[in-house]
């Protein structure tokens, strides 16, 4: 059982870098969706590293599995799933605000 469990998770990791490969062939990939995937390999490693399935860990967070594969996926649409999976993986959720343009944030702060 555990040799099955072994080889299913290389096995999604392996899915997770053909994937990862074929979004950057695309150039479908803007600096938002970088940062997701970056965050979306850390969930994944860590998951995969702690020999939890998706399942496991959800169940763990009092998720559903279905969020957990959201998360890996680069869906972040509920920060607070996403907190809580990291804070289990010993990590935390880092939000900032960076200005759209930065003449018109400096144009701002002078008046």
């Amino acid at each position: 059982m555990r040799r099955h469990n072994r080889a299913r998770l290389v096995a999604e990791a392996a899915k997770l870098n053909r994937k990862e490969e074929r979004k950057l062939a695309e150039g479908g990939l803007g600096v938002s969706d970088e940062e997701k995937l970056k965050v979306a390999k850390v969930i994944i490693g860590e998951r995969i590293r702690r020999r939890l399935s998706q399942t496991a860990l959800a169940r763990r967070l009092g998720v559903t599995q279905q969020q957990v594969s959201k998360l890996e996926n680069g869906n972040f649409d509920n920060l607070g799933t996403l907190q809580k999976v990291l804070s289990v993986l010993g990590y935390h959720v880092r939000v900032s605000a960076i200005p759209l343009h930065r003449e018109t944030h400096a144009h701002s702060s002078r008046n």
